[in-house]
C-alpha cells in the first residue's frame, strides 16, 4: 500500500488535503537507459526542438522580395562598416590586420543559420581585441586562434547546460562600469598610432607615461590626419539626424545608410597613396595577407622563434592563464546584453545565443579567428538600415569574403593614425556617464559597485576589475538578503481582542536571514507592552522555507513559549507549514485576519500541530483540520505506514 494527498486551497483560506491510500506498490516510471536515450532522441529531433536550434527554418518559410532588398542594404551598410573595424580591431589585439578579418565573416554565416535576433551582428569588437592582446601578446596569432577554440568550446557547453542564467547576476551598475573603463582603455591604447609613436606598452597608465614621456617624437602628420579623421566621423555621425526638407521620407535615411568609417577610411588611403614615394609622410598599415584563409585544425602548440622551442598545448594554456576563463565569460555577457537591448519586448532564447555564440568561435577558430562576439554598434547600423532577418548577415559575411581576394593590396595604403581615429570614435559611446545622475536618484548605494568596478578595471585590468565588481555586488545583494525589512506595528484592543504586535517581513526566510528576522521578532515581542502582548507574525510574503530556517522559527517558538508570550503565525503557506512542521510541533497557525480573534483568544490553549500515527485524524474542538503527509517510504507494510502530521489551522466554520 502506498499514500498520495491532493492539496487544494480554498477561497475562505482554509488549507485542506486529503490523505488517498491504494492498493499494491506505487507506480514507476519506465526505466533503463535504452528508454532514456530513445526518450531523449525524441525530444531533440522533434519539430519544436529543430526550430528552436534552427531559427533559419523559421523565417525562411515566409521570405519575400521585401525582406531580401532589407538584407540586401543592411548587410552591404555593415559591410562597409566592419571591414575597417576588423583591420583596425586586428592591430588592438596585437595581430595583423587580416587576423581581425579571419574574425569577420565565419560568425556572420554562423549567426545566418542559428541566430534568432535579426538585428544582431556577432564579429571582432573592442573589447575582444582588447582581451586578447592581454592573454596572447606572448604568443601571437596562434594563441588567439587557440584562444578563440576553447572559447567557442566554454560558451557552447554553457549554453547546451543553461548557464546563461549566471548572467543575472551581475548588475547594470558593474556592466556600465566595466565597458567604460574598458572604452577608456582602447581608446587610451590608441594614442601610440594617433602621435605616430612607436611603443611597448601594457596598461593604462604605462601607456600615458610613455607617450607623454616621448611625445617629443610625435609625427605631426599622423597627428593631423588622426584628428581631421575624428572630426569628420563625428560630423558624418551626426548627419544622421539632419532632416533634409528636400529629400523624401525613403531618402532620409542617407545618413543612416552611409557607411562613414569606410568614406573616411577610403579618402585618407587614397591621401596616403597619392603622397607614397620615398618619404611617405604617413604611418601606414603596410602588408595585408592577401586571400582567403584556408581551413586548418587550431594550432595546439607553436613554435617559439625567440627560443627556438616548441611550446605544448599545457604550456599554452598556462601562459594564456585566467585568460581561457574571462574571455568566454564576457563575451557572453556582451552578446546577451545586446541581444536584450534589441528585443524590444520580444521574446529570445538566451541558451540558443550563446550556444550559437560559441558554435561562432568554435568554426572561426579553423579560420584564424580571434575570440568575437556581438557587436553593439554594428547591430545599431544593421538596425538603421532596415535589417529583415538573420540573412543581412550573409551579405556582410560575403563582403568581408570579396574584401580578402581582391582588396587587401589597397588596404596596405591606410594611415595608422586613421584607423585609431575610427576605434576613437566607435568606443567613445561605450563610456556611459548617462547612469550616474539616475542611480545618485534612485539609489546611491549602487554607485558603489559601478565606481570600483570603474577604477577596478582601469587600474588592475578588466579581468579583475569585473571580478572586483561582481564580487562586491554579490555581497551587497547577500546583505540584503540576510538583512531584509521587517515591518512592526502596534495593533490597539479592539472589541474582539486585546491587542496585538503585527510582525511583517517584507521578503521570505531564508538561511542567510533566519537570524536577523528572528531577532527582530523577539526584540519587537519585549519592547511592546513589555513582553506582555501576543506577537502576530504575517507570513504573506514567505513563500519557502529551508532547513535552517525552520529551524529558527522553531527556536523562536521556543523562545516564546518560555516566557509564556502568545505567538501566532498568519497566513502561512502550506509547503512553509509543512517544512516548519517536520521540526516543531507545537505552532499556532491562523489561515485569515477574520479568524485572528479566536487564534488569540485561545492562545493558551493547546492549539497547534497534533502527531497521530495510523489513519485516524483528530480535530481539535471547533477548528478546521487541514492533514498533510510525509514522504512515504519503500516500505508498505502496515508498521511502516507513513507518518500523518494533523495541523490545526483556526478559522471560523
Amino acid at each position: 500500500m502506498y499514500y498520495t494527498s491532493i492539496y487544494i486551497t480554498c477561497e475562505d483560506a482554509v488549507y485542506r488535503s486529503t490523505v488517498v491510500a491504494l492498493e499494491g506498490d506505487a507506480p514507476s516510471p519506465p526505466g533503463g537507459v535504452l528508454y532514456f536515450l530513445r526518450n531523449k532522441a525524441g525530444r531533440c529531433l522533434s519539430r519544436k526542438t529543430l526550430h528552436r536550434r534552427l531559427p533559419c527554418l523559421t523565417w525562411l518559410r515566409s521570405y519575400n522580395a521585401e525582406c531580401l532588398l532589407g538584407d540586401l542594404v543592411a548587410g552591404f551598410t555593415v559591410g562597409l562598416m566592419i571591414i575597417p573595424q576588423a583591420l583596425a580591431y586586428g592591430i588592438v589585439a596585437g595581430l595583423s590586420p587580416s587576423d581581425g578579418l579571419y574574425s569577420a565573416f565565419i560568425p556572420c554565416f554562423v549567426y545566418f543559420l542559428l541566430g534568432s535576433t535579426m538585428e544582431m551582428n556577432i564579429g571582432p569588437t573592442a573589447i575582444m581585441a582588447l582581451m586578447t592582446q592581454q592573454y596572447t601578446s606572448s604568443g601571437g596569432s596562434a594563441y588567439a586562434v587557440l584562444l578563440c577554440f576553447t572559447s567557442g568550446i566554454i560558451e557552447f557547453v554553457a549554453g547546451i547546460i543553461n548557464l546563461g542564467f549566471l548572467i543575472n547576476f551581475i548588475s547594470q551598475p558593474v556592466i556600465s562600469g566595466f565597458t567604460s573603463a574598458a572604452a577608456i582603455t582602447i581608446a587610451s591604447s590608441q594614442l601610440k598610432a594617433l602621435f605616430g609613436l612607436s611603443l611597448k606598452t601594457k596598461g593604462l597608465v604605462d601607456i600615458w607615461v610613455k607617450v607623454f614621456s616621448n611625445i617629443k617624437d610625435f609625427r605631426w602628420q599622423d597627428l593631423t590626419l588622426g584628428l581631421v579623421c575624428i572630426v569628420l566621423l563625428l560630423l558624418l555621425k551626426e548627419v544622421r539626424s539632419i532632416r533634409w526638407p528636400c529629400l523624401d521620407h525613403s531618402s532620409r535615411g542617407l545618413g543612416q545608410r552611409l557607411g562613414r568609417n569606410a568614406l573616411v577610411v577610403i579618402i585618407a588611403s587614397v591621401i596616403a597613396y597619392s603622397l607614397d614615394g620615398d618619404d611617405q609622410p604617413f604611418t601606414i598599415t603596410g602588408h595585408v595577407e592577401p586571400g582567403i584563409p584556408k581551413a586548418s585544425l587550431p594550432p595546439f602548440s607553436t613554435f617559439n622563434t625567440n627560443t627556438n622551442e616548441t611550446v605544448p598545448f599545457p604550456e599554452i594554456m598556462n601562459d594564456i592563464g585566467i585568460g581561457v576563463v574571462m574571455v568566454p565569460f564576457i563575451a557572453i555577457l556582451d552578446h546577451i546584453a545586446i541581444v536584450s537591448a534589441f528585443a524590444k519586448g520580444r521574446t529570445f532564447d538566451a541558451t540558443q545565443e550563446i550556444i550559437t555564440l560559441g558554435i561562432a568561435n568554435l568554426v572561426g577558430s579553423f579560420f584564424g579567428s580571434m575570440p568575437t562576439t556581438g557587436s553593439l554598434s554594428r547591430s545599431a547600423v544593421n538596425l538603421s538600415s532596415g535589417v529583415r532577418t538573420p540573412a543581412g548577415g550573409l551579405v556582410t559575411g560575403v563582403m568581408v569574403l570579396l574584401a580578402l581576394a581582391f582588396l587587401t593590396p589597397a588596404f596596405r595604403y591606410i594611415p595608422k593614425s586613421t584607423l585609431a581615429a575610427v576605434i576613437i570614435c566607435a568606443v567613445i559611446h561605450l563610456i556611459d556617464y548617462s547612469i550616474v545622475m539616475p542611480l545618485w536618484r534612485s539609489k546611491k548605494i549602487d554607485l558603489v559597485p559601478l565606481l570600483v568596478t570603474f577604477v577596478a578595471c582601469l587600474m588592475w585590468g578588466l579581468e579583475w576589475g569585473i571580478l572586483l565588481g561582481i564580487g562586491l555586488n554579490l555581497s551587497l545583494l547577500l546583505f540584503s538578503i540576510a538583512t531584509p525589512s521587517v515591518k512592526v506595528a502596534l495593533v490597539p484592543p479592539g472589541k474582539q481582542h486585546g491587542g496585538y504586535v503585527l510582525v511583517t517581513p517584507a521578503h521570505g526566510v531564508s538561511y542567510p536571514s533566519t537570524s536577523h528576522i528572528r531577532a527582530t521578532i523577539r526584540k519587537a515581542g519585549l519592547k511592546q507592552a513589555g513582553g506582555s502582548l501576543p506577537v502576530v507574525i504575517d507570513c504573506t510574503f514567505i513563500d519557502t522555507a529551508d532547513y535552517t530556517s525552520a529551524k529558527g522559527i522553531k527556536g523562536m517558538v521556543e523562545d516564546f513559549q518560555l516566557r509564556g508570550q502568545t505567538l501566532v503565525f498568519l497566513c502561512m503557506k502550506p509547503r512553509v507549514l509543512q517544512t516548519v512542521a517536520a521540526l516543531h510541533d507545537g505552532i499556532t497557525v491562523c489561515s485569515s485576519f477574520d479568524a485572528l480573534p479566536e487564534a488569540l483568544a485561545d492562545g493558551e490553549t493547546e492549539v497547534g500541530i497534533e502527531t497521530v500515527n495510523g489513519d485516524t485524524l483528530h480535530p481539535a474542538g471547533d477548528l478546521v483540520v487541514s492533514t498533510m503527509i510525509s514522504t512515504p517510504t519503500s516500505d508498505t507494510s502496515d508498521a511502516a505506514n507513513p507518518l500523518l502530521t494533523t495541523t490545526t489551522f483556526l478559522d471560523e466554520k
